[in-house]
C-alpha cells in the first residue's frame, strides 16, 4: 500500500507523528510538500508528480482542499482517501475577512502573535491548557514560518467549493472529525460525507480540530481502520 499524507495549513510532517508508524507498517509513506506553491491545484500538481502511480490519500484541513482537488483531477490514481477536519465548502464571507485579517497581522511583523492566538480554536476547548500541544504548534508553525503561512493562506482563501465533486468520488472514503471541532464544526465532515456513495464517518471524541495530537491513540486506530479497509 502507498499512502500519501497531505498537511493542515501552518503545519509541517510532525503533526502526522502520531499515527506515521501505523502507515508505514502497511507499505510506503509519503508526505506531500505543501509549502511551494500558492495555489491549491499547484500543491495537487506537485502531489501527483511525486506520488506513486496508485495511492491512499490521507488530507487533514487545508491537506483535505488538496485531497478533494486530487479526487477531482485523478480519481482514477486512489486507492482510497480519508478526509479529516476539513469541508467541502468554500469559505463563508466571514471565515474570508477573518483570513484577510490574519493576513494583515503576519504581513505586519505579528506571526508569533497569529500563532499563539490561533491556538485555542484549532484545539477543543479542555485543552486549550495544554502546554505539550501549544508547543507542538508553535514548533511546527514555527518551521513552516510567516512567508509559507501567507502563501498557503492565499491557496486557502482562491480555492473552489467541492460540494460538486462528492457523489462523483469512485474511491472508499472515510470522513475523519474531531467531536469538539471549533474551526470546523463536525456536522460539515457529516454533511460531506452524506453526499459521497462510499463514506464511512468516523467521529473521534473529545477532540478539536488537532485531532492527531489531541487523541493520537484514537486517530491511530481509526487510521488503521481506514488502510485496512483498502486491502
Amino acid at each position: 500500500m502507498n499512502t500519501v499524507l497531505v498537511p493542515p495549513l501552518l503545519c509541517s510532517a510532525l503533526v502526522y507523528d502520531s499515527v506515521i508508524d501505523t502507515v508505514w507498517s502497511r507499505g510506503s509513506v509519503t508526505v506531500a510538500d505543501t509549502l511551494h506553491d500558492a495555489t491549491i491545484p499547484g500543491m495537487v500538481a506537485r502531489l501527483l508528480r511525486d506520488a506513486p502511480e496508485k495511492f491512499a490519500l490521507l488530507g487533514t484541513s487545508m491537506g483535505g482542499y488538496v485531497a478533494l482537488e486530487v479526487a477531482r483531477q485523478a480519481p482514477d490514481r486512489l486507492l482510497g482517501l480519508a478526509l479529516v477536519s476539513t469541508s467541502a465548502d468554500a469559505d463563508s464571507q466571514e471565515m474570508l475577512a477573518s483570513r484577510r485579517r490574519q493576513t494583515q497581522i503576519v504581513a505586519e511583523g505579528g506571526f508569533s502573535d497569529l500563532v499563539d492566538a490561533a491556538f485555542p480554536g484549532i484545539v477543543a476547548e479542555r485543552n486549550e491548557s495544554d502546554p505539550e500541544l501549544l508547543r507542538a504548534w508553535r514548533g511546527m508553525a514555527a518551521e513552516v514560518g510567516a512567508d509559507c503561512f501567507l502563501q498557503q493562506q492565499e491557496a486557502v482563501i482562491s480555492r473552489t467549493d467541492s460540494n460538486d465533486l462528492l457523489e462523483t468520488i469512485p474511491c472508499p472514503v472515510f470522513v475523519i472529525h474531531g467531536s469538539d471541532d471549533r474551526l470546523i464544526p463536525n456536522a460539515q465532515g457529516v454533511r460531506m460525507a452524506a453526499a459521497i456513495p462510499h463514506a464511512t464517518v468516523r467521529i473521534i471524541e473529545q477532540a478539536g480540530h488537532f485531532l492527531f495530537l489531541e487523541r493520537p491513540d484514537a486517530a491511530r486506530t481509526v487510521v488503521a481502520e481506514f488502510l485496512d479497509s483498502l486491502d
